[in-house]
């Protein structure tokens, strides 16, 4: 079976000749640290859209990959960045989103946030023009030839990649306006996310038409480790009529999936969304209490992408193979299921270490796995 051939059918709860195995992303810092490790020097980091160029680390590993379909999703002219503070330790600036962070200048860290363009109704109208389609301006020259090759290329899973209802308003104006905003002005979100619904129904026939996409990915990380930054109450009222919108869309153009990615406890919300159509979730981080085989028992029909402790994989071969022990059995037996960590491959995994995690799950027995 190509890449392609085993994702769909792992999707589809049928048999698939070894375990699909589908990786969310490598950090810059752990490639530069495996290129100290003896990683080959013609293995490249991945390309956002991958069109078989030349070797990367999922061709190194033999692991399939996402290639996403993400035209211009934000702002039409972007804002002029600006660097607004340099001191010997951070460098504090503002992106073309219009975001005001401060950053470590020591290495990887997440940044600090500090002022988004959006805080009322006023400032999202001043925006709001930015945030049209434009579809021209959105797409690359070359698109033409960026979707046959993508089309054609069995060994990627192509989908479409767009932020959630939750995501999409949490980039115009932080998490915590955001949060208030439910509350403070809850006609001002139904505004942005009906806005939303328009853009991705304008902009992104053109590349489910040309790509065809096996699923559609909606990021949305709106859990943390102890649950959903939104309450289902919430959800249901103002997220859900969006979500039903735009994936009535999808399907209505033959995209068959739509999974959504979610870091932290997801499980207050995995009804509701199933509820609005999803059809799958990624990537059940094991620190927040995501056991995919008991989630996979409680909703036998959801797609299930993740799940694997990645801190497994700073500890050695032993720890490695437990982990894959604990959760593959049950999985592969159950279906519906492709084998991940649940999250993106961090610095602190040795290249040897995650070398025979991917030599063990493409050998791992498709026969004789039970629950």
């Amino acid at each position: 079976m190509t890449n392609r051939e085993r994702f769909r059918a792992a999707m589809a709860f049928e048999p698939t000749d070894r375990p699909c195995h589908i990786e969310h992303g490598f950090w810059p810092e752990t490639y530069d640290r495996w290129q100290a490790e003896a990683l080959p020097a013609d293995v490249r980091y991945p390309p956002f859209a991958y069109l078989g160029e030349s070797p990367d680390l999922y061709d190194y590993f033999g692991v399939t990959r996402y290639a996403y379909l993400l035209p211009g999703q934000y702002y039409l002219p972007e804002f002029e960045p600006d660097v607004l503070e340099d001191t010997d330790t951070t460098v504090t600036v503002r992106d073309g989103r219009g975001v005001t962070m401060r950053r470590r200048k020591s290495g990887a860290s997440i940044p600090q946030y500090l002022d988004y363009p959006v805080k009322c109704r006023r400032d999202y109208e001043c925006v709001r023009e930015r945030l049209q389609p434009r579809l021209v301006e959105r797409y690359p020259a070359d698109f033409d030839r960026i979707a046959a090759a993508m089309r054609a290329n069995e060994s990627v899973v192509v989908c479409t990649h767009m932020d959630g209802f939750f995501a999409y308003p949490r980039e115009l104006m932080g998490v915590e306006r955001l949060l208030y905003t439910f509350y403070d002005d809850p006609d001002l979100i139904r505004d942005m996310l009906d806005d939303r619904c328009e853009f991705y129904m304008a902009v992104y026939e053109r590349a489910i038409r040309e790509t065809r996409p096996d699923f559609a990915f909606l990021w949305e990380d709106c859990c943390f480790a102890n649950g959903p930054l939104i309450s289902p109450s919430l959800f249901r009222e103002l997220l859900m009529p969006a979500y039903r919108r735009l994936i009535g869309y999808l399907r209505g153009m033959g995209v068959p999936w739509v999974i959504v990615d979610s870091d932290g406890d997801v499980l207050d919300l995995v009804p509701l969304w199933m509820e609005c159509g999803v059809t799958g979730l990624l990537p059940f981080e094991v620190k927040a209490g995501m056991d995919v085989r008991r989630i996979g028992q409680a909703f036998p029909t959801l797609q299930i992408i993740g799940g694997i402790d990645k801190h497994a994989l700073e500890r050695g071969v032993d720890a490695i193979d437990a982990e894959l022990d604990r959760v593959l059995p049950t999985m592969l037996a159950r279906g519906g299921y492709a084998a991940a960590l649940d999250h993106w491959v961090q610095p602190e995994i040795p290249l040897g270490h995650f070398g025979h995690y991917a030599r063990r799950v493409a050998a791992y027995p498709m026969q004789g796995v039970s629950p």
